[in-house]
């Protein structure tokens, strides 16, 4: 997959991240119906730009947006 692609997948993640709040693996192929590949590159552009966070509960990851990233969603600013 291109880079290109793998940051339009990212930048639609963070968008449900916005929508929905926190989710774990499955609730976002779920809604993305994206293969886990796909998933991982894209939760790792994320994080990587420090527009996410990972949390365990009970052994299961979670992703949310982190909170200066959720400030900017208020403001209109797009990813």
């Amino acid at each position: 997959m291109m880079k290109n692609k793998i940051g339009e997948r990212a930048g639609e993640l963070w968008h449900l991240l916005a929508n929905r709040g926190k989710l774990d693996l499955r609730g976002i192929g779920e809604a993305t119906h994206y293969g886990q590949d796909v998933i991982f590159l894209a939760l790792g552009w994320l994080l990587r730009e420090n527009k996410i966070r990972i949390s365990s509960v009970n052994g299961r990851m979670f992703y949310e947006l982190e909170e200066s990233a959720k400030a900017r969603r208020h403001e209109g600013v797009k990813v």
